[in-house]
C-alpha cells in the first residue's frame, strides 16, 4: 500500500473521484474493513446461526454431498477458487489475467531475445519440455 499508482495513492483518487458511484466507494470500504455482510460477519454481530459459506453448500448440495464442515464465508473465502461455489468463476478470471499478461510480455519481447513462453494454452512440465527440445 506505500507504492505511488499502487496503493494508498490511488484509493485516496478512487475514494475522491466524483464520478465513481457512491455505492461502489461504500462496498470498498466495507471489503477493506472487514464489514462485508457475508456469513462470518453476519454471524459475528448475531443476525446469523452459521459463519459457513452459503455459497460452498449451494455448490455441495447439488453435488449431494454433506453440508458439514463449511468453511467460514468471509471477504477472502469468497474471491478465492478454495470456495467450491466461486471456483469456476475465480479460476476464470485467473486465466484470463494470465493470458492478458502473456500477450502483453509476448507483445513487449525483443526480436532478438531467446527467451521462449511455452505455457499458454496448456500445462508444461520439465519432462515435456525436454521432449519438445531438439538438441
Amino acid at each position: 500500500m506505500l507504492r505511488q499508482d499502487a496503493g494508498r495513492f490511488m484509493l485516496g483518487k478512487y475514494l475522491s473521484d466524483k464520478k465513481i458511484p457512491w455505492q461502489r466507494k461504500r462496498r470498498l470500504g466495507m471489503a477493506m474493513t472487514g464489514n462485508t455482510p457475508t456469513a462470518s460477519f453476519l454471524t459475528k454481530i448475531g443476525k446469523m446461526q452459521s459463519a459457513g459459506s452459503r455459497l460452498c453448500s449451494i455448490a455441495r448440495e447439488a453435488r449431494g454431498e454433506s453440508t458439514d464442515g463449511l468453511a467460514d464465508e468471509t471477504h477472502t473465502h469468497i474471491n478465492s477458487a478454495g470456495c467450491e461455489g466461486m471456483a469456476t468463476t475465480v479460476t476464470a478470471a485467473h486465466h484470463s489475467i494470465w493470458r492478458h499478461l502473456y500477450d502483453s510480455m509476448h507483445a513487449a519481447q525483443k526480436a532478438k531475445s531467446k527467451l521462449k513462453f511455452v505455457t499458454l494454452d496448456k500445462e508444461s512440465n520439465m519432462s515435456t519440455l525436454w521432449r519438445r527440445e531438439s538438441f
